[in-house]
C-alpha cells in the first residue's frame, strides 16, 4: 500500500490545496505514473528543502507512506527540483480535479 498526501499553501490567494491517494485504489496507469514520478525524483532521498520567502509563493508538504516507511518533504517553488516540481505539477492537477 502506498498513500500520498499532498499540501499546497500560499499563492496571491493564500488558499489550502489537500489531496490524500491511496495508489493502490487509482487505474494502474495513473499509479504507474505516481510511481515513476516519485522514483525520478528519488522522494525517499529528499530532506527538507528550505528557501528564502518569496511573495505569493506556493509552499509544499508531501508525506509518502508504505508499508515500511512513511517520508514527509517540505518545500517551495523555489526549492523545488526539476524531478520534484514534476511530481508536485502532476499532484496539483488531481487537486484540481477533485
Amino acid at each position: 500500500m502506498t498513500t500520498i498526501h499532498f499540501e499546497r499553501t500560499g499563492g496571491f490567494m493564500a488558499r489550502k490545496t489537500t489531496l490524500t491517494l491511496d495508489l493502490d485504489s487509482l487505474p494502474s496507469d495513473q499509479a504507474e505514473t505516481l510511481r515513476d514520478l516519485l522514483d525520478q525524483a528519488d522522494f525517499f532521498s529528499l530532506t527538507d528543502a528550505p528557501a528564502p520567502a518569496v511573495p505569493d509563493e506556493f509552499h509544499y508538504t508531501l508525506t509518502v507512506t508504505t508499508n515500511l516507511i512513511e517520508h514527509t518533504v517540505h518545500t517551495s517553488d523555489t526549492a523545488a527540483g526539476e524531478a520534484l516540481r514534476s511530481l508536485l505539477d502532476d499532484l496539483a492537477q488531481r487537486a484540481k480535479r477533485r
